[in-house]
């Protein structure tokens, strides 16, 4: 993929808005590359990156698992391109930008993917939607997936089991062996099972889940495989290919950076004309004819998107995908986890700390969950983020009570010495 200049329309790195001409994100970033590649050391590096962005000095945000922040190149997109349209209104949208963002974004799931597979959609929760009613399945047929699932997939799940009869099978994760996932999900393969659905990357403990084994099990049993990546992309390399992963989903506006209501949907080639479109309307076909009742969808994965859409949100979220992939993901990847190591270490310090996440370190993420023993979770996070101004998340899913932190390119081990100083003061009061 062409690294091309997103970030000189910000001028001096100074983490202002400009609002003027349409950012031209296809253009190359010769000033952010200098930038970085002059950076004296890792913290210069990193505080050119951390001054892209509007927050607060007294504020530190650790819940990007929960909504990313946007760098004011994102922000610049988004409002030169929002002005523009309203200039010069159109009813569609351009079908270059469109590709164009798309390129950009098959580079967040490794080589091999093609702008052909993917979709531009509103959410990873579309994405789960279109994926769960839009297979074939019969009264019967059963799904499994984990306890600790967000809601964006479990509520649809329910939703199908409640229409069609199709059976749900749960397992809770295994935080003690990362592999130990794969023999719980074979124990409940059988004859009917017909799709696989997990997390990359789980909500509730930061777990990375072993997906490369389970689609060699899935393969194996001719079962589709598919991923809620909703936490993993933007944090970390992805080779999708090298997954046998049938469907792929997730936000842009978590770790990749880009604005809210945006998301990507990746489907195989050889399972487009499986996955059957739900919700279509124009751009989805290829061609209709409504006194025959004919009806072509597009050869591509834009046979899931239809109607008017929004260009401009679409437009930073290539921005922000394209800043990421400039700072580098495996860079990017570790950068988070060193931070994350840095509290779970802190944590193990803190008699009173029981963490949540996994043991083995080749499967921690760059979120991190725990809970402080005999306290309320939500007294934890109230401490935390309201008193505080250190912005956390709950996590109540399957009965956690505990606290999730994330951690991303604009944190910093400070931020982590300042959080675990906090946990320690509000255990002693």
């Amino acid at each position: 993929m062409k690294r091309r200049h997103f970030i000189n329309a910000i001028g001096a790195v100074t983490g202002g808005v400009i609002i003027g001409k349409p950012t031209n994100i296809f253009a190359s970033s010769k000033f952010m590359k200098r930038s970085l590649k002059n950076a004296s050391d890792d913290e210069s590096f990193w505080k050119i990156i951390r001054d892209q962005f509007l927050f607060p000095e007294d504020y530190i945000y650790f819940n990007t698992g929960g909504i990313g922040a946007v760098p004011t190149i994102v922000l610049n997109t988004l409002e030169s391109r929002t002005i523009e349209l309203e200039k010069y209104p159109k009813p569609g949208h351009d079908h270059n930008n469109w590709i164009e963002v798309k390129k950009i974004c098959t580079g967040l799931l490794g080589k091999g993917c093609n702008i052909d597979e993917l979709a531009l959609i509103s959410t990873a929760t579309e994405g789960i939607n279109i994926i769960i009613n839009g297979l074939p399945f019969k009264e019967g047929d059963e799904i499994i997936t984990s306890t600790h699932e967000h809601p964006a997939l479990h509520v649809p799940l329910i939703n199908r089991w409640q229409r069609d009869g199709v059976k749900i099978r749960t397992f809770d994760p295994d935080l003690k062996s990362g592999l130990g996932n794969i023999e719980r999900i074979k124990n409940l393969v059988n004859k009917n099972t017909k799709l696989i659905f997990l997390s990359h990357i789980t909500c509730t403990t930061g777990q990375v889940i072993p997906i490369k084994e389970i689609g060699e099990l899935a393969k194996e049993n001719n079962i589709w495989f598919a991923i809620d990546g909703a936490q993993a992309v933007g944090s970390m390399p992805i080779d999708i290919k090298n997954y046998h992963i049938d469907f792929y989903t997730f936000s842009g506006h978590k770790w990749t950076l880009g604005p809210k209501r945006t998301g990507v949907l990746y489907v195989n080639k050889d399972r487009l004309d499986i996955l059957q479109p739900i919700t279509v309307g124009a751009y989805s076909d290829n061609g209709y004819d409504i006194q025959k009742g004919d009806l072509k969808f597009q050869p591509s994965a834009q046979r899931y998107e239809f109607g008017t859409q929004n260009e401009a949100v679409f437009m930073g979220m290539g921005t922000g995908a394209e800043f990421i992939q400039t700072i580098g993901l495996q860079r990017v990847w570790e950068h988070n986890r060193q931070l994350a190591e840095l509290f779970y270490n802190g944590l193990m310090n803190i008699s009173e700390a029981e963490l949540l996440s996994p043991k083995e370190e080749k499967y921690r993420s760059a979120i991190i969950s725990f809970k402080i023993k005999g306290k309320d979770y939500q007294d934890v996070a109230s401490y935390l983020t309201g008193k505080k101004r250190i912005r956390v998340r709950v996590v109540g899913e399957a009965g956690l009570n505990g606290i999730i932190v994330s951690f991303h390119v604009y944190n910093n081990a400070n931020e982590v010495e300042k959080i675990l100083e906090e946990i320690r003061n509000f255990i002693k009061s």
